[in-house]
């Protein structure tokens, strides 16, 4: 990435902060709570408990810790108050209070009690934060920055180096979390002017065209003939190594062969003691150099031959070596031990050839061999082996009669263009070392060989797509001059071009004459320090692209009162809700006409944004936010115990969540079908993983599923599921609060840090249920586990990946993590509970008809969701009523996803500042 020089960042600085400072908004102090805000308050039946067991210490004649609870006020109103409430609760959860040798309150008390504290305690914090609907001054937020740059250049660049925007929680929209500092401002003009790079290169070879093709064969044919040469060694080793017996078993040379055998230090060493013994054949017999084969210090042929002499990749080789059609193409393997193998199978640009930036169409001749299992056609695809980027999976179904031919997008960009290697592999091929052992002993255990060769390869080829971009690039066409460096345009010529592309880039609105002027003399002062045409346009280029008129979703207020949205700020707030992205010619017309203030052509825009590929946009980001899909990524799944569940099924199965909603959405299909539906929306990696009829292309589809099915719904995701476990066991405690929050619209209050372990279950033989039960001994813990345990116990039946089980198994192991022997035990798998304060059910089947049956508490969450995450603040009391009004105008739509978004653009929250 370029750096800028020192002196061209110290004057874009002083430009950036003098223009904040004329766009920066007097933010209002947080507004008095109305006098209709909601009063959040303790119940006074709570006053027995303190009366009972805490004033004798905490009251009018003795204030241990200075604290008294006669005096205290149980309506959690100031921040003073919520914090003698917050002390209270720390206490009771750590079991400080009441002490030890003090009469202790009933359980079922004190459980009460906790229960709605921290429930109140949870309502009091978004109380006492309510911003009453303000909205606060944000840049773009990580992603959003990305999408802009590439509305404008048409290209991708890597933002992920700049920070994270959701450091105080909540969705990466929230202005409370997008501030600004000086290390930030370096950061965007340098990723500014990667972009420009990258943006220009495009452009100069937009027509240029290049392709490479490769034969399989000719690939693999030093790796082949390197197999055949091990088979060679191998077969002379073992002949060597009878040899080496022979002479060992003679007792008179038992002494010189055990020396032998321990390695030799150099070769005179070894040729000196060989030569001792009567009649020894010499290793040159054999075709050995000592010489050659004297690798880890090993003394040539004899220690080669004990090495590897046994023989347990030569089946493996020698299967190989004797499949059909070598001559043509080559095979994809499993990787194994002390072998070569081609698991990877790549195309490697050659150096003579330079890859430019563009779009490409991978190409690769396939097919699937006559034993090759259904999980196991499939084949990875990816840039830089090594590395591992797997980017796509792909379903083989040609055969070895007709092959078929599969193209693959990939862009090559100026970072990754340099990798040069391209890859194809066997799905879970490569994940883990382990796990790939692992298959490859399950097959020599079958047969004796190895994993039978399931895909084979006959040629690869890579081919430039020219002009795939033209268009896409609007702030580089209007800049009206050239861009090479013969060009020499005039500085009013560049002062031109540069105000046309600041017109762009800010969203329609014209910079002022100064901020020109400043731009003009930067563009000067590169030129002055010696840089040629391009690299000064693109240095004053991207300190556009870090001005804040760029980087901030400006709404300026003259005072401290709201006022509704203009024309073209409306199209900005919807365009960066529906696409994340800034809008297109289109919406900024109609905005500038004054024509898109109009409720119907605002709903006509909102559905033509959603029909639009761009609202992927709002899709994924959204989704992943509101259900927590991040959590898939907090740790690593145990491939030995789950070996199906390898990266192209994990991929999957976080794109099913995604395409599943966006399904929802094309189709207008009810928003319940989230909670439980009668089909799924899968490709054929999940279709195999489910056990379900085979889908015929690599695009995920709709697929109907089976009366008895499991799956339909977000209950019967293997991404949803395997975020509720450890990678390697699952957690009923994660599970169910996760369909609190998520589902119920009833989160339990935040885990309390300061709760004692239960120290007396380490190591113990127990059952996921009595582990569970154990926690609600304690009141602390029974205060939040009644509710969540019975949503986490019915989900039982699925195992940490989303599999379908009816027996679960707990095993002990040590420090070291080795299974203690003896310590085990099997059960046969109870699905059942009674919720807290509702109804009973037998099996998950049943709670997940009872979730069903709250839709009105699912969309509600739903509701306050989107809210936050459309306004970029946190969700207030008074959107209790916009969140009424979108389930209603939902329900009378079938609580379709449109309608939901429909009612929310149209409000008068998303119209005002």
């Amino acid at each position: 990435m370029t750096v800028l020089p020192r002196l061209d960042s110290a004057a874009a600085m002083k430009l950036f902060f003098r223009c904040l400072g004329a766009l920066a908004l007097s933010l209002a102090s947080v507004l008095a709570t109305p006098a209709n805000a909601p009063r959040v308050e303790m119940d006074q039946r709570h006053k027995v408990l303190f009366n009972d067991y805490c004033i004798s210490c905490h009251g009018p004649k003795k204030q241990k810790g200075k604290f008294r609870v006669d005096q205290l006020d149980f309506g959690i109103t100031t921040l003073e108050n919520a914090e003698r409430w917050q002390k209270i609760l720390n206490e009771l959860n750590a079991g400080e209070m009441p002490p030890e040798e003090a009469e202790q309150p009933p359980n079922a008390m004190k459980t009460d009690f906790l229960e709605e504290l921290s429930q109140k305690m949870v309502a009091a914090r978004r109380s006492l934060a309510d911003r009453h609907g303000e909205i606060t001054l944000r840049r773009l937020n990580r992603r959003e920055y990305g999408n802009t740059l590439r509305a404008l250049l048409g290209v991708d660049v890597d933002v992920t180096e700049l920070p994270g925007d959701t450091g105080t929680g909540g969705y990466d929209t929230a202005g409370s979390n997008l501030f600004m500092s000086g290390n930030q401002f370096e950061q965007y003009l340098e990723i500014g002017h990667e972009a420009l790079d990258e943006a220009f290169e495009w452009q100069a070879a937009a027509s240029v065209q290049q392709k490479i093709h490769v034969e399989a064969e000719d690939t693999l044919k030093v790796i082949q003939q390197k197999y055949a040469e091990r088979l060679d060694a191998l077969e002379r080793a073992t002949r060597w190594a009878k040899a080496v017996d022979d002479a060992a078993a003679r007792p008179e040379n038992a002494a010189i062969v055990a020396e032998l055998r321990k390695g030799a230090k150099n070769e005179a060493f070894f040729r000196r003691q060989w030569a001792k013994i009567p009649g020894a054949p010499a290793p040159e017999d054999y075709g050995f150099k000592t010489v050659e084969n004297n690798a880890d210090k090993a003394n040539g042929a004899l220690s080669y031959a004990t090495k590897v002499g046994s023989g347990y990749m030569r089946p493996y080789q020698e299967a190989y070596l004797k499949m059909p059609h070598l001559d043509t193409g080559a095979y994809l393997t499993i990787q194994g031990n002390e072998v070569l193998t081609n698991e990877n199978l790549t195309l490697s640009v050659p150096y003579s050839w330079k890859p430019i930036a563009g779009d490409y169409i991978f190409r690769v001749r396939v097919a699937a061999t006559d034993q090759a299992p259904p999980e196991r056609r499939f084949i990875e695809f990816g840039i830089h082996p090594r590395a591992g980027r797997v980017t796509s999976t792909h379903q083989v179904t040609g055969t070895m009669d007709h092959p078929q031919i599969i193209e693959i997008p990939v862009t090559l960009t100026r970072r990754n263009a340099d990798d040069r290697v391209l890859f194809i592999r066997e799905k879970g091929s490569n994940d883990d070392y382990l796990q790939a052992r692992a298959k490859f002993g399950a097959g020599h255990a079958k047969n004796g060989i190895g994993p039978d060769f399931a895909i084979w390869v006959d040629w690869m080829e890579l081919e430039r797509i020219p002009n795939s971009r033209s268009g896409q690039a609007p702030a580089l066409a209007v800049l009206g001059i050239p861009q090479d460096d013969h060009a020499k345009p005039s500085i009013a010529e560049v002062r031109a071009a540069v105000e046309r592309f600041c017109v762009q880039a800010f969203r329609g609105v014209t910079p002022p004459q100064s901020y020109l002027d400043r731009l003009a003399g930067i563009y000067q002062m590169r030129l002055k320090a010696g840089d040629k045409h391009s690299e000064a346009l693109k240095q004053t280029l991207a300190v556009i692209l870090a001005s804040p008129q760029f980087l901030y979703l400006a709404e300026p207020v003259q005072d401290d009162h709201r006022r509704p949205l203009t024309g073209p700020e409306l199209a900005t707030r919807l365009s960066y809700f529906l696409w994340g992205a800034p809008p297109d010619a289109a919406l900024q017309a109609l905005a500038e006409k004054g024509e898109l203030l109009h409720p119907d052509v605002l709903a006509a825009q909102t559905d033509r944004l959603l029909n639009d590929p761009r609202s992927r946009g709002f899709t994924r980001p959204f989704v992943h936010q509101w259900l927590g899909l991040d959590r898939l990524d907090f740790f690593e799944f145990n491939r030995e115990l789950h070996p199906r569940f390898d990266n192209s099924t994990k991929l999957a199965a976080r794109q099913e969540v995604f395409e599943t909603f966006e399904y929802l959405i094309r189709s207008g299909s009810s928003f319940r079908d989230l909670l439980k539906c009668d089909y799924v929306v899968v490709n054929p990696v999940l279709a195999d993983y489910y056990g379900l009829p085979k889908v015929t292309s690599d695009a995920f589809q709709k697929v109907a599923l089976p009366k008895d099915s499991p799956r339909g719904g977000l209950l019967g995701m293997a991404a949803v599921l395997a975020m509720g476990g450890n990678g390697e066991r699952t957690s009923p405690v994660e599970r169910g609060a996760w369909i609190l929050r998520k589902l119920v619209d009833d989160p339990p209050p935040p885990a309390p840090a300061n709760v004692p372990q239960i120290a007396r279950l380490a190591g113990k033989v127990l059952t996921t249920r009595e582990r569970l039960k154990a926690h609600q001994e304690e009141a602390q813990c029974a205060s939040c586990h009644r509710k969540i345990d019975p949503f986490g116990l019915g989900m039982e039946n699925f195992d940490a990946v989303g599999q379908w089980r009816t027996e679960d198994t707990y095993q002990v192991k040590d420090e070291h993590g080795k299974p203690v022997k003896g310590a085990s035990k099997t059960w046969v798998i109870d699905a059942s509970a009674t919720l807290h304060k509702g109804p009973s059910f037998q099996n998950y089947f049943e709670l997940r008809d009872i979730i069903a049956s709250r839709s009105d508490n699912f969309a509600r969450g739903f509701s306050k969701a989107l809210i936050e995450y459309a306004l970029g603040r946190s969700i207030g009391f008074r959107d209790e009523a916009l969140a009424d009004d979108m389930i209603a105008r939902a329900k009378k739509n079938d609580l379709s996803i449109r309608e939901f978004i429909h009612a929310l653009v149209a409000s008068n929250e998303f119209h005002s500042k």
